[in-house]
């Protein structure tokens, strides 16, 4: 083989892997929510307080777009808009109520996985697959950042 076949044959490993977990795990706390929705909503659950300009920013998305994407995650409680009192053009994103219950959920499936699944790999074996991730990130990152040029 070669290095192509093994990095598709890896890549379908991985997709497989995560599509099973998906299925079998984390549907039951879909909640409805589209892929772009809950990007968001991820991102504002790991920054914690955001501005929706830097969302915008983060995705790659149009202003409008993300705030009809806000909007949507705020009338069902997922998020909380708040104006900026230092810069009353400026809107902050938190989290809602909702949307702490759902990533507390989200955080007891993913422990679940860990334990039951990649605490199998010997903690060697988990090093080196985040450090092979680190890596690729690495080139990629970097390669990404030449095309800004």
């Amino acid at each position: 083989m070669n290095q192509a076949a093994y990095i598709k044959e890896a890549v379908s490993i991985f997709n497989s892997i995560n599509s099973h977990l998906l299925k079998h795990h984390f549907a039951k706390l879909n909640h409805d929510i589209p892929p772009k929705q809950f990007m968001i909503m991820k991102y504002v659950y790991e920054v914690k307080k955001t501005k929706i300009q830097d969302v915008a920013e983060q995705f790659d998305l149009s202003m409008s777009s993300v705030s009809q994407l806000v909007k949507k995650l705020e009338s069902d409680g997922f998020v909380t808009r708040s104006i900026n009192p230092d810069n009353r053009r400026e809107t902050f994103l938190t989290l809602g109520d909702k949307g702490e219950d759902y990533f507390k959920e989200y955080e007891r499936v993913d422990q679940y996985i860990m334990d039951h699944y990649y605490a199998q790999l010997s903690i060697e074996e988990t090093k080196q697959m985040r450090d092979i991730a680190r890596k690729l990130q690495g080139i990629v990152m970097d390669d990404s950042q030449g095309d800004d040029e």
